[in-house]
């Protein structure tokens, strides 16, 4: 499993095929995923996008997951899809992907959790854990971690997650960390995420 999620940004500065090229420039191969969001945009809009991004990650060695549209995630041979809380079922998503693909959730409590893992996941992102705009209230680290513990899958942290936060979000459990703005509003996209991975790692050796 890699460690550093990056979720696409549609309102990001210049296009997101050079972002996440740039972003993947310093990452080791399977040290990052890479998600396709576009909450506005149409399956068949976004396919050109989405074999563009699935060469990028297949060269980079980074996983690329689809928002939400199983069927385009298989037309670009792409390692999963990530769905929204309360979306459809894990198992309706399942049937249309490729035997190994993977399928990714989003959380926002306990009760979003424990549907995620009946359902069999194979991993959640939860949030926001500090402050993020247009989000619900933060969790903050304490109920993050009350969370993690309690849930038998990898759990990313994500809302308002930056460099500082990273040793106690692993501290409290975290598999990752799920990352938007701070990699791809970054004025330097590539230094951003290696800095996550140096600290993701640095993290880990601290807890043994």
């Amino acid at each position: 499993m890699f460690d550093l999620y990056l979720i696409t940004d549609e309102g990001s500065p210049g296009s997101i095929a050079s972002a996440v090229r740039e972003a993947l420039t310093r990452a080791a191969p399977g040290r990052v995923g890479v998600q396709l969001r576009d909450k506005a945009a149409r399956p068949e809009e976004l396919l050109p996008l989405a074999r563009e991004l699935r060469a990028i990650t297949r060269e980079a060695g980074a996983a690329l997951f689809i928002n939400e549209h199983a069927r385009l995630a298989r037309a670009v041979a792409a390692d999963g899809v990530h769905l929204p809380d309360r979306a459809l079922s894990i198992s309706a998503t399942r049937a249309q992907l490729a035997a190994d693909a993977r399928v990714g959730v989003s959380c926002h409590d306990a009760a979003g959790l424990a549907r995620a893992v009946e359902q069999g996941a194979d991993f959640a992102v939860l949030g926001p854990v500090f402050e993020a705009p247009g989000k619900a209230p933060p969790l903050g680290v304490a109920r993050f971690g009350e969370l993690v513990r309690a849930t038998p899958m990898p759990v990313f942290a994500l809302g308002g997650v930056g460099v500082a936060h990273i040793s106690a979000l692993c501290a409290a459990g975290a598999h990752g960390i799920a990352l938007i703005r701070a990699v791809f509003a970054a004025r330097d996209r590539a230094a951003s995420t290696a800095a996550c991975l140096t600290a993701l790692d640095a993290a880990r050796n601290r807890r043994g």
